[in-house]
């Protein structure tokens, strides 16, 4: 008879429990609205570096959200006001000790609202969920260049890829940024605010006066526990960024990925400044229990589900 009982402990599922209310009551609080999206939709995101699992259906192919994003910024074109959301997301190929194709994502956006804004709301919020504790600020420059001796604004995509390759066999041009990146991750401890991303790692963010990705990201001990962003309101540039994603994702040899119409014509609607924020809560309970693998602060991980 196979095993039936769950991964984690007792403990865990009430640990797990606390830090949901926790979450709510926080941004309850604040006057955020909390809500719900769909986990299955037409579109998915087209970053060459994420998976969607695909389903099958009359009428064509739905995707399984690798996060709430697109919905909520719908949600926002429309009734611009603080929100929320807790819910499921899902990831293909993401499996390990810090993975689980199917984990838990808190998500939050605020109209009017600035990176910084974000960044200092998301201390906040983990310091209630988690602990209260200093934290250093530092940029992907710094961070790049004290781990590998790189200068990020004179180095030239040679010497990115070279040192890329010293860190993961995997790396090559369209990656060499990221690989880098979570290189340098693997030495720090305690809690850091990271921000000063290059261009090309935007991902859906605006870009700042300095030309540098508005944007940011917490690591605890090493580990990316939240990101965050003014997010890109040009519909035109979101169709930019699909296409150059698209353009990868056909040297990968991966499925090509259609902009989302729904999501640009909420752009094109005049949707207001705002920024948003998705944070990692099995990583954080992980985390705050002291536990070593996501496995032990899910019921069922991807091993037993």
């Amino acid at each position: 008879m196979s095993d039936f009982k769950p991964g984690c402990d007792t403990q865990a599922l009430e640990a797990r429990a606390r830090m949901l209310k926790a979450a709510r009551e926080f941004f309850d609080s604040r006057g955020y609205l909390e809500v719900q999206t769909p986990s299955l939709s037409r579109n998915t995101a087209s970053d060459p570096f994420l998976g969607s699992f695909e389903v099958c259906e009359v009428g064509g192919p739905r995707y399984l959200q690798t996060s709430p994003e697109f919905h909520m910024k719908r949600l926002l074109a429309t009734a611009p006001r603080p929100i929320y959301q807790i819910c499921g997301a899902f990831r293909k190929g993401e499996t390990g000790r810090l993975h689980n194709s199917e984990f838990t994502i808190l998500e939050y956006y605020a109209p009017s609202a600035s990176a910084t804004d974000m960044a200092q709301l998301t201390c906040a919020l983990i310091d209630k969920l988690y602990k209260p504790e200093e934290i250093r600020r530092t940029s992907y420059r710094e961070l790049v260049q004290e781990a590998y001796g790189l200068e990020v604004s004179t180095a030239g995509p040679e010497q990115f890829l070279e040192a890329a390759r010293g860190v993961a066999t995997h790396a090559d041009a369209h990656n060499a940024l990221d690989v880098l990146y979570d290189g340098a991750l693997s030495d720090l401890s305690g809690r850091v605010l990271v921000q000063g991303f290059p261009a090309s790692l935007a991902s859906l963010a605006a870009i700042a006066e300095d030309g540098s990705a508005d944007r940011f990201e917490v690591i605890i001990n090493g580990i990316e526990i939240a990101n965050g962003c003014q997010e890109l309101l040009d519909a035109d540039e979101f169709k930019q960024r699909v296409d150059y994603d698209n353009a990868v994702r056909h040297l990968k040899g991966l499925p090509q990925i259609e902009c989302d119409p729904r999501l640009k014509a909420a752009l094109s609607s005049g949707l207001a400044p705002v920024s948003g924020v998705a944070l990692g809560l099995d990583r954080l309970l992980m985390l705050k229990l002291g536990k070593q693998h996501l496995s032990e602060v899910l019921a069922f991980s991807d091993e037993i589900a």
